[in-house]
C-alpha cells in the first residue's frame, strides 16, 4: 500500500503555463519500448531525458536516439520541470515508479500492462485525479488502421461473437538478448503471456465493451526455459455475446488477427497490418492498407495523442481507469483472486 502522504504535493501546471513550457520528457527505462518512445519523442521535437538503472544501456540508447542520460531518477524528478514522464520499466515496477512521477506532479504515461498486481493501483489513480494530472496507458494497437476502422463501423450491440488470436515466438522478440532474462519470461517481474498480451484484452473491451464474466485456461506447454504460462485461452461472457482470446509465446510465424460475427451473420476479419474484410455471404468488401502500414506509426500517433492531451488538458481515452479494468481482467484470467 502507498503511504498516507501520497496525495501531498503541488498541483499540475495550468493550461496557460503548459503552453509556454518547453516540451521536456523523461523516459524511464531503456529497454526496447523505452528506446522506441525516446526516439519518437525526439523526432516529434521534444527534449528527452532518459534514465535506466543499467547505465551502460542508457548511455548506448542516448547516443543512438540523441537524448540526454540521467543517472539519478529521483533527483531528476525533483529538480526538473518535465512536461511528462514515460514509464517503461518491467511490469512489476510500473506502479512504484509511476507513483514517484505523480508525487512530483508530473503527467505520466505508463506502458502496458499497468502492473502485475492490484497493489497500489487505486492509490495511483486517486493521486492523478487529486493533482489534476494527465495519465495515459500504452495500448498502441488502438492506433492500428484496421482496428480503428472496426471501431468506427462496429456497433457492440450487434455483435454475436468474436475470436481474437495472437502468437509470436518469445526468443525472437528481442534479437541479441537472452529471452530467459527479460521480464516476459519471469514471474517475479510480471511476465507471462496473459499480462504480456493485454493488447488483445484491451481492444476486445474497446470494440465490444467490458465483459461480465471472465474465464481463463493457461499453462506452460513448450520447451521454453521460463517460469510463466506460454499459452492461454480466455473466454469473455456478456449478456448478448461471447468473445474468445487465444495468445501464446510459441508460434515462430508472427500471427495476429480477429474474426467478429454480427447477429445477422455478417463477418468481419482483421489481419494485423494488412486489411479488414467483411462478408454478408454474397461477396467481400475489403479495406486494405498493407502497402502503407508502418508499425512505428502506431507509437508515434500514441505519443501525439498523449502530448495533445497534456496541452489541451483532455482526458485520454486510454486512461488509467481503463488500464486498471484491463489489468483486473488479466488477473482474473490468470486465476488471481481480486478483493
Amino acid at each position: 500500500m502507498l503511504g498516507k502522504n501520497f496525495m501531498v504535493g503541488k498541483i499540475a501546471p495550468s493550461l496557460e503555463e503548459q503552453t509556454y513550457l518547453p516540451l521536456r520528457i523523461l523516459v524511464i527505462g531503456a529497454g526496447s519500448i523505452g528506446r522506441r518512445h525516446a526516439g519518437n519523442l525526439v523526432a516529434l521535437g521534444a527534449e528527452v531525458d532518459l534514465y535506466d538503472i543499467n547505465r551502460s544501456l542508457a548511455q548506448y540508447v542516448c547516443a543512438d536516439v540523441r537524448c540526454r542520460q540521467i543517472d539519478d531518477m529521483d533527483q531528476a524528478l525533483k529538480n526538473n520541470r518535465y512536461s511528462a514522464a514515460i514509464v517503461c520499466t518491467p511490469n512489476n515496477l510500473h506502479i512504484p515508479v509511476a507513483k514517484k512521477v505523480v508525487e512530483s506532479s508530473i503527467n505520466v504515461f505508463v506502458e502496458k500492462p499497468l502492473s502485475n498486481s492490484r497493489d497500489g493501483v487505486e492509490d495511483l489513480v486517486k493521486g492523478v485525479d487529486k493533482r489534476g494530472l494527465i495519465a495515459m496507458a500504452g495500448f498502441n494497437l488502438r492506433y492500428e488502421p484496421g482496428l480503428q476502422y472496426l471501431k468506427k463501423i462496429l456497433n457492440p450491440e450487434k455483435i454475436a461473437f468474436g475470436r481474437l488470436e495472437f502468437g509470436s515466438y518469445l526468443p525472437s522478440w528481442r534479437p541479441g538478448s537472452d529471452y530467459r532474462a527479460i521480464y516476459s519470461a519471469n514471474r517475479s517481474m510480471g511476465g507471462g503471456i496473459i499480462l504480456d498480451d493485454v493488447h488483445e484484452i484491451d481492444y476486445a473491451c474497446w470494440l465490444m465493451g467490458y465483459p461480465e464474466k471472465v474465464t481463463g485456461f493457461s499453462g506452460k506447454f513448450s520447451d521454453l526455459e521460463i517460469d510463466v504460462e506460454d499459452t492461454a485461452e480466455l473466454l469473455f461472457q456478456y449478456p448478448d455475446k461471447l468473445v474468445n482470446i487465444h495468445c501464446d509465446y510459441l508460434q515462430r510465424q508472427y500471427f495476429r488477427r480477429c474474426r467478429i460475427c454480427l447477429k445477422d451473420g455478417t463477418v468481419f476479419e482483421w489481419n494485423y497490418g494488412e486489411m479488414v474484410r467483411n462478408s454478408d455471404g454474397s461477396g467481400y468488401e475489403t479495406y486494405s492498407y498493407k502497402d502503407e502500414f508502418e508499425p512505428n506509426n502506431m507509437y508515434i500517433e500514441e505519443m501525439k495523442e498523449f502530448l495533445s492531451c497534456i496541452k489541451t488538458r483532455k482526458k485520454p481515452e486510454s486512461d488509467l481507469e481503463n488500464a486498471a479494468k484491463v489489468l483486473d481482467i488479466a488477473l482474473q484470467a490468470k486465476g488471481v483472486a481480486l478483493e
